[in-house]
């Protein structure tokens, strides 16, 4: 089936060194990377910039307020789990420590591989479309009765991008895709996982929405949703917000319910 789905990619007129290789030339970044190395990468080092009187100020604070608390009241022992594994200290503001996109990582879970493992073929080639890279098939680690899921079976598939194809990447989802959704509205001030990485998920009807799947997305026979994982090297979700807002990500801002002052 691989195979024939190769052939009409190439019938289609998507040959297969551009839809799986995509190899670059000597020398080549992608205009993403250009713009974060020459323009992103200075901004993020001025908005995230602290004058030493201010850093030393709120040193001491923190310093007063643990000893203050360290007098006080014994700790809590229900909250030592939560001290294992301390989170990394924010880092001054420098122009070697910006904070950069690290991996991304593009994963789909196909649940109609559990009836027939030959459907997860089409999240392979969808992957390898829509990235530009041969995809990685995924076993299940444990078994899952209530799913009818055994240890061993197939049942996802991901990529893993870094370089200028994670910018490719990256710059075909937020300039082609994201503003082709009518109802996205853009990312939650609320979503991270504290240490500046960020997960996207998309339905099925979005991965049509890839430049590279528009003339081949019939040949699919089955589509499925899939997510965008972006790991970065910022240590706190604001500094990973301001990042993803400078390379074109839009988030969006809770506001207030407005209230009738005038109303009786």
């Amino acid at each position: 089936m691989l195979a024939t789905l190769g052939r009409r990619f190439a019938t289609a007129g998507v040959s297969n060194s551009r839809a799986f290789t995509a190899s670059a030339p000597a020398g080549y970044q992608s205009r993403l990377n250009q713009f974060y190395h020459n323009t992103l990468r200075d901004d993020l080092m001025i908005l995230q910039y602290t004058p030493p009187a201010v850093r030393a100020r709120a040193e001491a604070a923190q310093a007063e307020a643990i000893s203050a608390a360290a007098t006080g009241a014994a700790p809590n022992p229900l909250r030592k789990h939560k001290m294992k594994y301390p989170r990394p200290q924010v880092p001054h503001s420098t122009a070697h420590n910006a904070p950069f996109v690290k991996k991304v990582t593009v994963h789909i879970r196909c649940r109609e591989a559990l009836q027939n493992r030959h459907n997860l073929l089409s999240a392979l080639m969808a992957l390898q479309v829509i990235t530009g890279r041969r995809a990685q098939m995924l076993r299940a680690k444990s078994d899952a009765a209530p799913w009818k899921l055994r240890k061993g079976m197939p049942i996802a598939a991901k990529v893993e991008l870094e370089g200028d194809d994670m910018y490719e990447f990256l710059d075909k989802l937020f300039e082609v895709v994201l503003p082709r959704m009518k109802e996205y509205t853009g990312m939650r001030m609320s979503d991270g996982d504290g240490n500046g990485s960020f997960t996207l998920g998309f339905d099925s009807s979005v991965i049509g929405l890839f430049p590279e799947m528009e003339m081949a997305y019939d040949m699919f026979p089955l589509v499925t949703g899939f997510s965008v994982s972006i790991s970065t090297t910022a240590t706190r979700n604001p500094a990973g917000r301001l990042l993803l807002s400078g390379l074109g990500v839009p988030f969006l801002h809770a506001r207030k319910p407005q209230t009738n002052e005038l109303a009786l």
